[in-house]
């Protein structure tokens, strides 16, 4: 069993072109060249041109992960009837989306994925106070179903259970409810 790491050892910044960030970038390798290669190639690029934002996990100063974060929708038809929005007849919902996680392989089953879930659903929160935003959605490689399924609760949109990255939502207001958001310094949305 892998030791878990307190979440009060944990902070997340925004990535900004820093001289101290550049070599933590470059020592950063998940699983996956795909998260790899956009962590190191363009998601500063990315956040210049206002198409997503991407944070960075430390546990102290060693960088163990990293969340990317954009604006999506979730298409009504598409989503399990208990979940839809009773009374509002729009036919879709703002959301945020879970456009990258990575957590670097040497900390792989510590807790951290777990962790930046909670910080997806603080941002949400955050935003839902400012904008509207009423869920989270990820594309899920097919190995991480479980994943986002234990450590989040979230759901498949129906109809893409077979496909290579299919799309998953959670509804934050129960998640709210039950958790107690994870708070950090992500107030850039403001």
């Amino acid at each position: 069993m892998h030791q878990r790491f307190p979440h009060d050892e944990l902070r997340v910044i925004l990535y900004a072109q820093h001289h101290d960030i550049s070599r933590d970038i470059s020592q950063f390798e998940s699983g996956s060249p795909e998260l790899n290669a956009f962590l190191k190639e363009d998601a500063l690029k990315n956040q210049t041109e206002l198409v997503s934002k991407t944070y960075l996990c430390y546990h102290f100063n060693k960088l163990i992960g990293h969340i990317t974060f954009a604006t999506d929708i979730l298409k009504a038809e598409e989503m399990l009837k208990e979940t839809r929005i009773e009374g509002i007849p729009y036919k879709e919902y703002p959301a945020i989306k879970i456009a990258r996680l990575a957590t670097d392989k040497r900390y792989e089953r510590m807790g951290v994925g777990t962790f930046l879930l909670k910080v997806a659903i603080g941002k949400a929160y955050n935003i839902s106070d400012r904008v509207g935003c009423r869920f989270i959605t990820v594309d899920s490689k097919q190995e991480s179903i479980g994943f986002y399924k234990k450590s989040g609760g979230f759901k498949l949109v129906t109809g893409h259970e077979k496909k290579t990255y299919p799309t998953m939502y959670l509804g934050i207001i129960p998640v709210i409810k039950e958790l107690k958001p994870t708070s950090t310094e992500l107030d850039d949305f403001s």
